[in-house]
């Protein structure tokens, strides 16, 4: 078996940002433009506004705590922010593995951490190879 080695720092993507950000919005809006009532309105909005929380720390950048990830061999290994050490991780039962996108979960250290990463984010090489590694695991 290829060891496909991987060693990868996503750039940041402002373009799925705004995805993220109009899909949100648009949930949240959904509820109004159907015509339910108030009291089921109300709460389905708030949920969709304050799930972009939790998405937008799934997105490579600043505001993500995830900042580095290296395989090699069976060896995972995750690199949070403002940390020095890097912390032992597996791969999560959430992660799924698509043509142009990765949705990474990972089990590491003090809890779940995870990416979605499209091909731009990070260099093609390395996408692959972090493709067919999830693909392996």
């Amino acid at each position: 078996m290829t060891s496909f080695p991987v060693e990868c720092e996503p750039r940041p993507e402002p373009r799925l940002a705004a995805a993220a950000l109009l899909l949100h919005v648009s949930a949240a809006a959904l509820p109004w433009a159907s015509r339910c009532p108030g009291w089921l309105a109300v709460p389905l909005s708030v949920f969709a506004l304050a799930s972009f929380a939790a998405t937008l720390a799934r997105l490579p950048g600043l505001h993500c705590r995830l900042q580095g990830l290296a395989v090699r061999g069976a060896d995972w290994r995750v690199r949070y922010a403002g940390d020095a050490c890097a912390w032992p991780a597996r791969v999560g039962s959430g992660t799924r593995v698509y043509a142009g996108l990765i949705v990474l979960d990972l089990v590491a250290g003090p809890g779940r951490v995870g990416w979605l990463l499209t091909r731009r984010a990070m260099d093609s090489g390395q996408f692959r190879h972090l493709k067919a590694r999830l693909r392996l695991a």
